[in-house]
């Protein structure tokens, strides 16, 4: 069913695969991130709800 709904829509080939790229990009670029970010930083800004010595 969907592969005739796809078929029907001109240029939806170029749209499935545009998003994909982009959803491909997105989780590629945080997981760089995450990977290159202080370990420090993360494990600050966990705390940091839970820290009652900083203030507003």
């Amino acid at each position: 069913m969907f592969k005739q709904f796809i078929s029907k829509i001109p240029g939806a080939d170029v749209f499935m695969v545009s998003s994909f790229l982009t959803f491909l990009t997105f989780f590629v670029l945080v997981g760089l991130y995450l990977l290159l970010v202080d370990k420090t930083y993360i494990r600050r800004m966990g705390n940091l709800p839970l820290d009652e010595s900083s203030t507003d």
